[in-house]
């Protein structure tokens, strides 16, 4: 998903500051003492079921092991091998494999996209001509983070009708001129692949990176699952309740986001990353591509929050597939990865010749990211934070703050208010160029939400206030919107909008004219 974080509500009452100190057990001679008591209590508050680390130093792997159990309520544990959705951190590979067509003399990376996809349209014709391979990869191609995503968001559409759509999609503010992190732009970079080789996404990343780095259990579908076995159930929080929710197959957005690793496999990409391409004794991935990666293309702007947690950074930008930053005087390379029930990050420091990767089994806390942090802390010395209770506290803060937030909603709603026409006007068939069609139906008494590339929900309409709706789409990961019935002149129904988890699936509202 994709880097996406989404904080439930949490009930934690902690001491609040910025920096924690830390009584766990350390040691001048392992970065890594007292490690397994801080995971497993922050799992504890977290009410974390499963977690993975991997840590590399040089071309050792220092850890690679689980803590927890594969889901709720089962004993089966976590361990190095259990399979994990890493989602973002597929952009990487991604990112990776065209580096090494450019190396190879298939591409460059200022090549124009309709030079070598001559489909290729996008809302703007302009745009669409003068876009390049490396503006398809720096998040700088005028569209808000995770614009347009539900599009491909659980959706049955392929990879190239997710493509065919862009055509529809408005952007947000100029070419070039600032960071949008976007999904759909990997989709077309990964499926630059077959235009160069012949050879499908999936099969060049195994043919080229996965089987060479002896990834073995590392897969670019969950439909594989069934036969490695040893796989995390995602969970979410629903009602305060951590619950186990099914996979999301995320096939459509394999470029930017439908890779499967665990622990162990995943360290043998920190080593590859960490030995600027080299793997056992030859040169796997040149040098050049490595470096090319992290080089800073779109610069990231330093929020005042951001830089109150990390003092010691100046600059944060947007490399090929990485975050890039200063930390602590040296140039740190990180990527998260989010998606229904999972949540993963990774850092590699390679000044420091360190590296760490954690996978988590559910999307309902931020130690997946605290105890990424808290690694990189133990090696590079000096200040350490208790990052996982830093992030506790500002778990709490959101959610007082979300509290509150839906207390004056409520207030505000003026719940005498009844709708403008009986039920069954509001029935019909809703067009958006860039989507598709919804179609609103009365069913029992209510009316009730379907979605033309979404037949898992079902949104089921609640009067709210005046021509609003409250939708329950029946989901965890959905959760509810507010859908807007506008009328015309006439009084007749003209059109609905909503917009679906702006906090985590897709900020656009989306707009659908009624059909005749």
């Amino acid at each position: 998903m994709t880097f996406r974080l989404r904080i439930p509500g949490q009930h934690i009452i902690i001491a609040c500051f910025a920096f924690i100190t830390l009584s766990y057990a350390q040691s001048d001679t392992d970065p890594l003492a007292g490690l397994e008591e801080y995971i497993r209590e922050a799992m504890a508050d977290w009410e974390l079921p499963g977690l993975a680390i991997a840590v590399v130093s040089g071309d050792e792997v220092v850890l690679a092991r689980g803590f927890g159990v594969r889901e709720q309520g089962r004993p089966e544990p976590v361990d190095e091998h259990t399979l994990f959705a890493i989602a973002s951190h597929t952009k990487a590979f991604t990112a990776t494999a065209l580096g090494m067509l450019v190396h190879d003399g298939q591409l460059a990376w200022d090549d124009r996209v309709v030079d070598l996809f001559p489909s290729f349209q996008l809302y703007d014709p302009y745009v669409a001509r003068e876009m390049t391979v490396r503006d398809l990869l720096t998040h700088r191609q005028g569209y808000n983070t995770w614009a347009g995503d539900l599009l491909w968001w659980a959706s049955d559409l392929s990879r190239q009708e997710v493509i065919r759509h862009l055509r529809y999609l408005e952007p947000d503010f100029s070419f070039r001129a600032r960071y949008g992190y976007n999904n759909m732009m990997y989709i077309v970079g990964g499926e630059l692949i077959p235009q160069l080789t012949g050879t499908s996404w999936d099969e060049f990343i195994i043919e080229r990176l996965l089987r060479p780095l002896e990834m073995n259990r590392t897969t670019t579908t969950i439909r594989d699952f069934n036969q490695l076995g040893n796989v995390a159930m995602p969970h979410t929080k629903a009602e305060d309740e951590v619950v186990v929710i099914p996979y999301r197959n995320v096939d459509n957005c394999g470029p930017a986001a439908s890779l499967n690793s665990s622990a162990g496999d995943m360290a043998q990409w920190l080593r590859l990353q960490l030995a600027y391409g080299a793997w056992q004794g030859a040169q796997l991935v040149d040098s050049t591509v490595i470096r090319a990666t992290r080089t800073p293309q779109t610069p990231i702007q330093v929020s005042a929050s951001y830089q109150h947690r990390f003092p010691s950074t100046h600059f944060v930008a947007y490399g090929l597939g990485w975050n890039l930053q200063d930390y602590k005087g040296r140039l740190l390379m990180r990527h998260g990865g989010g998606m229904d029930g999972m949540l993963s990050y990774t850092i590699l420091v390679p000044e420091a010749d360190m590296g760490v990767t954690v996978l988590t089994n559910s999307d309902a806390q931020s130690l997946y990211f605290a105890l990424a942090w808290y690694v990189v802390d133990a090696f590079l010395g000096g200040d350490r934070k208790d990052w996982s209770a830093l992030y506790l506290a500002r778990a709490e803060e959101r959610e007082h703050k979300n509290e509150a937030e839906q207390q004056e909603r409520e207030k505000n709603r003026d719940q005498k208010s009844k709708p403008s026409l009986p039920l069954k006007d509001y029935a019909g068939t809703y067009q958006n160029d860039y989507y598709g069609t919804a179609e609103v139906t009365r069913e029992k008494g209510r009316l009730v939400l379907n979605l033309e590339h979404h037949s898992e929900v079902a949104g089921q309409l609640e009067h709210w206030q005046y021509d609003t709706f409250n939708c329950d789409w029946g989901s965890p990961t959905w959760g509810e919107s507010l859908v807007t019935f506008v009328l015309d002149a006439n009084g007749d129904v003209s059109s609905l909008a909503f917009k679906v988890r702006e906090d985590f699936i897709d900020p656009n509202e989306y707009v659908f004219m009624r059909l005749p």
